[in-house]
């Protein structure tokens, strides 16, 4: 073979050798796209929101306590779960003060304003597994030294939803709630008023409606 000949040679082989490889960076780049894709497509739904500053108010009489919170801990809050027919959150202030709020029912988010009058704290555990509608609200009022007498529990009355949106939900309470060390039966003689307003802005969210 001529050295012609066996550089041209060498040529076709080196162009078949970049011709491969070529193909193969496509592949590869085109598969991490894909894995991608899919992976997003398979997310379940976490939002993040157009400010990381979580703010709003609680706003309750709790017996004989008057309660106002106006600023919140965005690192110790949880993100509000929005469900199918339901959500939740807790809140907390840098205090250790917290909110907790579940809310369930049938197109609860479709059909605001919602009000729920069965609540959960008052409810048997028969009627809390057969129930679709029921709420449960929790405040906790830390003292020096920790008890349960520091939560207060939402007992009986009503929980409205207002204001239900990415960015904003306000949910409106009265009734009468509980000590958390109350005995279940003696629950119904050692009741206190309890209502107030929950209203939480710029939170994030974790959505399971899908």
């Amino acid at each position: 073979m001529t050295p012609q000949r066996i550089k041209a040679s060498n040529l076709v082989f080196l162009a078949m050798i970049a011709t491969a490889i070529a193909m193969f960076v496509t592949a590869l780049v085109s598969c991490r796209g894909e894995t991608k894709y899919n992976m997003d497509k398979a997310y379940d739904g976490k939002i993040t929101t157009h400010s990381n500053v979580l703010s709003g108010k609680v706003e309750a009489v709790i017996g004989e306590i008057k309660l106002l919170i106006t600023e919140f801990s965005t690192k110790n809050s949880t993100s509000v779960v929005f469900l199918k027919d339901g959500l939740q959150f807790k809140i907390l202030d840098n205090y250790n003060k917290s909110v907790l709020v579940n809310m369930y029912g049938p197109g609860l988010l479709d059909r605001i304003p919602f009000t729920i009058n069965r609540i959960i704290e008052s409810l048997s555990a028969e009627d809390i597994n057969k129930s679709k509608t029921k709420s449960k609200l929790e405040i906790l009022l830390p003292g020096k030294k920790a008890s349960m007498k520091d939560l207060k529990m939402f007992y009986k009355g009503s929980m409205t939803l207002l204001e239900a949106s990415d960015q904003k939900i306000v949910v409106v309470f009265k009734g009468t709630g509980v000590n958390g060390d109350t005995e279940v039966n003696n629950r119904d003689e050692q009741q206190f008023p309890m209502e107030g307003v929950i209203e939480i802005n710029n939170f994030k969210i974790y959505d399971m409606r899908n």
